[in-house]
């Protein structure tokens, strides 16, 4: 049986969950503090009593996402599975995930050019980089990856999933994408470098 929470935090949860169905249906700047709290059956006060102002929502919201998709991507990795599947599931699962989101899909679309939500976007696509950079780094050491830099490999990965994922969420085209990636990330199997080495000194 799920463990109800208690009634406070029951009522954030409520005006977080009213805010993202308000942003997703009008949009980000169309929604304001009053129609959130009606929509949410709360006062104003209320509202005010958990978040400084809507902004301060939204960051919540797309904090809360953000961990949402990045846990799931991290559960997709296989023990004993090399880096380059381990990290290509694990942006297929991140991808699948925001299939089944709905709401925060067309929230999150709108997030990525809204400046107030910015800061903390930032701060979590820099642990997601730091994060990256040491799987990274070890799958360099086992000799699974060509040897790159693994600072500004992280760095370009990440921006790749981004654009990535921006295009899954204005087009729609999931599949497309995971060709895409999938192809990227077969190139940088330490294997594939050695190959085209080979095949270049041969010519």
């Amino acid at each position: 049986m799920a463990r109800r929470l208690p009634r406070g935090q029951q009522t954030r949860e409520q005006i977080l969950a009213t805010a993202l169905r308000l942003f997703a249906r009008k949009g980000y700047a169309a929604v304001s503090i009053e129609e959130i709290a009606q929509e949410a059956g709360v006062t104003k006060g209320a509202v005010y009593h958990w978040f400084d102002d809507k902004d301060d929502i939204g960051r919540e919201l797309q904090h809360d996402l953000y961990e949402q998709l990045s846990t799931a991507s991290m559960h997709a990795f296989v023990p004993g599975n090399d880096i380059v599947e381990n990290m290509t599931r694990a942006f297929d699962t991140y991808l699948a995930l925001l299939d089944d989101l709905d709401e925060a899909r067309f929230f999150l679309r709108d997030a990525w050019v809204i400046p107030a939500l910015d800061e903390a976007g930032r701060r979590d696509h820099e642990d997601a980089v730091a994060m990256m950079r040491d799987v990274l780094a070890r799958a360099i050491d086992r000799g699974e990856l060509v040897a790159f830099d693994p600072d500004a490999l992280a760095r370009v990965l990440m921006g790749i999933y981004t654009e990535a994922t921006l295009h899954v969420l204005r087009t729609g085209d999931r599949f497309g994408t995971e060709q895409v990636v999938r192809h990227l990330m077969e190139s940088l199997r330490a294997s594939a470098r050695t190959t085209t080495i080979t095949r270049g000194t041969s010519q």
